[in-house]
């Protein structure tokens, strides 16, 4: 894992937001191959969520996200791939909180479904002042 560098882009690929993000916290488990974490959700968009967590995995590995969407009493779990890592450290500062950024991979009908309800009924982070 690099350090020093602040958010950091999977290597040769373009970070362009293909969706807006909207506020989300809630608590999250993170597992993988063998290991077990939890985070806190910061934002989430229909391609992916923002993780507040120190234990920070490398781009391109895969997680499996356990968490529930506000309203609802249902538990998803969703493949995600790590795009983008962020890193605060006493030499290196950057806004906001450590964490990563994942895309959600092969949903299913039901968690694509229920995370699209969730986005089209908030407010996006983003105003336009025009």
């Amino acid at each position: 894992m690099e350090t020093g560098t602040g958010a950091k882009v999977a290597q040769n690929q373009q970070h362009v937001r293909a969706a807006e993000r909207f506020d989300l916290e809630v608590n999250v488990d993170l597992e993988s191959d063998h290991n077990f974490y939890t985070g806190l959700t910061q934002n989430i968009s229909s391609g992916g969520v923002f993780i507040a967590t120190n234990a920070l995995r490398k781009i391109g590995d895969r997680i499996t996200l356990k968490f529930s969407l506000p309203g609802t009493g249902e538990t998803l779990a969703v493949e995600t791939e790590v795009r983008w890592i962020r890193e605060n450290s006493a030499l290196h500062k950057v806004d906001g909180a450590t964490g990563m950024g994942v895309r959600f991979v092969n949903l299913s009908p039901a968690a694509a479904t229920a995370i699209q309800k969730f986005v089209e009924s908030r407010d996006s982070l983003y105003y336009d002042d025009e």
